[in-house]
């Protein structure tokens, strides 16, 4: 049987946060179909916060306050909602020739999840899962994953969470109204986690790349091909990359997740105004965890009728029954049901 050849292994070092995302963008928009399997290793140099490509950073994101704790918000060319990039924080991403895609985006998702979760039981994490996109540690996310196709290639890009500072990213979220924020914070310390709370000591960058350069090996039975990276190619890769992100900047976009946050797949935060005031939900596993009304004597019957069923029009409806007027409960349960609905379709 032939053996696969050897992935090539550049390392960028530390870039800035429009570098970094310009740098992977623009080496896979011109990426050829003869070139090998690339592994591009980076660092951030600084705390930022990315969008997806298609996502609109003004609805998801309150810009002003992102600015005044000096947090670039930088679109990236893959998918999903924003995530936290920390500083220092160690970020992989594979670049190959569009026709690996000959079975589908899955089987790359297939391939980079599998050698991030080589990394992370190496580095002695337990319990680690694949769920959909992201990465699971001990029931709660600790990575997500995301990835593009750019004209002849295509890429796959994930980041190593060592530290999350909850705080500090929620006050870059867009917040509806006051308190928003106090439902969001309990439910990203239950459903995110990174490699400081779940390991008595954090890796350092070092540990990650070298754990990678050991996944690799196992992957492919052949160690990767160290590669300098050329200043002259990696500049042209970020221009180019930057050309790519300015037309994604100038296109369609919109929220990742209508009315709310994504925490994580199973947990989600949301908020809209509706005839009775402000409605507001936390929806856990399919169920409504908490919910909120601005009006206090439908708040009273929400709290009494709808916890623990599912975010549904028709078991609302039947949930609520005659203790609202029959309007009331048509308006809200398909309010809840479309902010339901808008997550099991993104």
């Amino acid at each position: 049987m032939t053996r696969p050849p050897a992935p090539v292994f550049l390392d960028a070092g530390s870039l800035s946060a429009p570098a970094m995302h310009a740098l992977y963008t623009g080496m896979t928009a011109c990426t050829r179909e003869s070139d090998s399997m690339r592994v591009l290793w980076l660092v951030s140099a600084e705390a930022h916060v990315s969008v997806g490509a298609s996502q609109n950073a003004a609805a998801d994101l309150d810009l002003a306050g992102c600015a005044a704790q000096g947090i670039p918000v930088v679109r990236r060319s893959l998918g999903g909602g924003a995530v936290w990039i920390d500083s220092d924080q160690p970020c992989f991403f594979l670049v190959l020739p569009r026709r690996a895609l000959a079975r589908g985006h899955r089987h790359l998702f297939s391939l980079g999840m599998g050698l991030a979760v080589a990394v992370l039981r190496q580095l002695g994490l337990g319990d680690v899962q694949m769920r959909s996109q992201d990465i699971w540690v001990q029931g709660r996310k600790i990575m997500g994953t995301g990835a593009a196709t750019l004209e002849n290639g295509c890429v796959f890009g994930a980041s190593f969470l060592q530290r999350f500072p909850a705080e500090r990213f929620l006050a870059c979220v867009h917040e509806p109204s006051e308190g928003y924020r106090d439902w969001v914070l309990p439910a990203l310390r239950e459903g995110v986690t990174d490699c400081e709370h779940e390991l008595a000591l954090t890796p350092g960058v070092d540990a990650f790349r070298a754990a990678l350069h050991t996944a690799l090996l196992q992957r492919f039975g052949v160690a990767p091909e160290p590669e300098a990276l050329d200043p002259s190619s990696r500049d042209h890769w970020i221009a180019r990359g930057q050309e790519e992100l300015d037309e994604m900047e100038q296109g369609e976009t919109r929220p990742a997740v209508p009315g709310g946050i994504r925490i994580n797949r199973a947990n989600h935060v949301f908020e809209a105004p509706s005839r009775c005031g402000r409605l507001r939900l936390h929806v856990a596993d399919t169920r409504i965890r908490r919910i909120w009304c601005e009006e206090p004597s439908i708040d009273r019957v929400l709290q009494e009728s709808v916890i623990g069923l599912a975010p549904e029009r028709l078991v609302l409806r039947a949930g609520l029954g005659s203790r609202l007027a029959p309007g009331l409960v048509d308006e809200i349960s398909c309010r809840i049901d479309a902010l339901y609905r808008g997550i099991r379709n993104s």
